[in-house]
């Protein structure tokens, strides 16, 4: 499961999306010119070059925040921005990413050493010198008492590495391209990583990894603002993995009543999608003879449209709880702005291909949401929340095959996908073994281990249990 820390990247991310929040709210927006200088002021007891630098790759963050290609707007200065914010912020932003859900700026890319294998300090300049004994292409040789590799012909073969008893060889790989389980990052002309679209399935797991914050994503943030400010009919649907994203004591119906004092019309909780779902793949399952892929988690399902094309006919007919619940929304209430909040960046394409929700929010915005707006939900007073167990345990990895075996009254053989680190030994398996159904996260630990939480997996995965209580293995 994924180890949370909350470091600087995400403490200057969550920053600048209550900056660019409050100068909207105020009607100032042109101050967002200041948001560099005042997250960066210059420091006589630092490097003032690096002040300079975070500056500039700080402009081209707020840029796609604000939903703009970087390619498109990377020239733009930020009062240019600010004039035409009405454009960016409409249907027909003339600097829209498109497909682009996770982008790369490149001033912010420290070019780090990928593929090579190195020797490290710890060499002891052995006797038994296996490192080189063991190199099919003689690329080792031994200067100042130290193994040194001949790159020219080193072909990162690992072979020295795996032969060496002090582990004193080590394979350097950027923290991005190591986190792509799809091979989706590749390097540009320049050596800065490049993300290739073709493969990419929107997991976030590269916006995660990179130390540098050059890995960075559009946000709807303040279109959600926009529509509240226009008065429009805003109703929010939140995922089951909001438990304890905003402390353990912060209670579901608190959040809800903090979502109704933004302004909000109302708010639902996307479990009572999740359970509609687990009930229609029971169904479905039922009188399947053959295999069943899961369908709510978006990042999963564009892996299977990518890398496993030929089980494509195979993922369940039922869309997502997000998509189940925001239709039924707009059925009711066909003038209605729907806005998802969860921890998912890939449900920002399921978004805009189905066409029900209007607009996609992670939970670190909706906390810069509230501390715009000057809420804190820790105060407020209950509001009611569904009575649906097994529509939230759709947050964590082996929620939904417990959801959907407890509909279920035939026995099912079912196996897991708990991250996209372990499709292809998943999709390996179902070739030599006959399944009913694979669940499928592109999350280790499913939802609550996503890109855009704010709490510890494993904490949301107590507070999920107490909640419920129902224990998911």
């Amino acid at each position: 499961m994924r180890n949370f820390v909350f470091n600087e990247i995400m403490k200057t991310r969550r920053q600048t999306l209550i900056k660019l929040a409050e100068y909207f709210e105020e009607g100032n927006f042109e101050d967002i010119v200041k948001i560099p200088k005042e997250l960066f002021p210059l420091n006589e007891t630092i490097n003032n070059m690096s002040v300079y630098r975070d500056r500039e790759i700080l402009k081209q963050k707020i840029k796609i925040l604000l939903g703009m290609d970087y390619e498109k707007s990377k020239d733009m200065e930020l009062y240019e921005v600010a004039k035409e914010i009405d454009k960016i912020l409409s249907d027909n932003n003339p600097y829209d990413p498109e497909e682009k859900y996770m982008q790369i700026i490149k001033e912010a890319c420290d070019i780090c050493p990928s593929g090579k294998y190195y020797v490290t300090d710890l060499c002891r300049n052995c006797v038994a010198h296996s490192c080189s004994s063991v190199c099919p292409k003689n690329a080792i040789t031994f200067e100042n008492n130290k193994a040194k590799i001949n790159y020219d012909l080193c072909v990162n073969c690992g072979m020295c590495a795996s032969a060496c008893s002090y582990y004193a060889i080590v394979k350097l790989e950027r923290p991005c391209e190591r986190s792509c389980a799809v091979n989706a990052i590749n390097e540009d002309e320049r050596s800065a990583a490049d993300i290739d679209y073709g493969k990419c399935v929107n997991c976030g797991a590269c916006y995660v990894a990179c130390p540098f914050g050059a890995v960075e994503t559009p946000s709807d943030l303040l279109k959600v603002l926009k529509s509240l400010k226009e008065k429009k009919k805003v109703i929010a649907i939140f995922a089951p993995s909001l438990i304890a994203q905003f402390g353990p004591r912060v209670q579901i119906g608190q959040i809800k009543t903090a979502l109704k004092k933004v302004g909000f019309e109302t708010s639902y909780e996307v479990s009572l999608g999740a359970d509609e779902v687990a009930r229609e793949e029971a169904e479905l399952l039922e009188k399947a003879e053959d295999l069943i892929t899961t369908s709510c988690c978006p990042a999963f399902v564009e892996y299977i449209k990518k890398h496993q094309k030929d089980f494509v006919e195979k993922i369940s007919p039922a869309p997502s709880p997000m998509i189940s619940l925001a239709k039924k929304i707009k059925k009711e209430n066909d003038d209605a702005v729907v806005v998802f909040i969860g921890p998912c960046i890939a449900k920002k394409k399921e978004a805009k291909e189905y066409k029900f929700v209007d607009y996609v929010i992670t939970f670190e915005e909706l906390g810069a949401l509230f501390i715009t707006k000057k809420i804190e939900p820790s105060k407020l007073e209950n509001s009611e929340v569904s009575d649906t167990p097994y529509g939230w345990i759709f947050a964590t990895s082996g929620g939904v095959s417990e959801a959907v075996k407890h509909y279920c009254t035939k026995e099912l053989k079912i196996i897991k996908m708990d991250g996209l680190k372990d499709a292809k030994k998943v999709f390996s398996e179902i070739k030599k073994e006959k399944y009913d159904l694979i669940e499928g996260m592109g999350c280790e630990g499913g939802c609550i281990g996503g890109p855009g939480i704010m709490v510890n997996p494993r904490i949301a995965k107590s507070n999920l249990k107490r909640f419920t209580k129902i224990n998911v293995d």
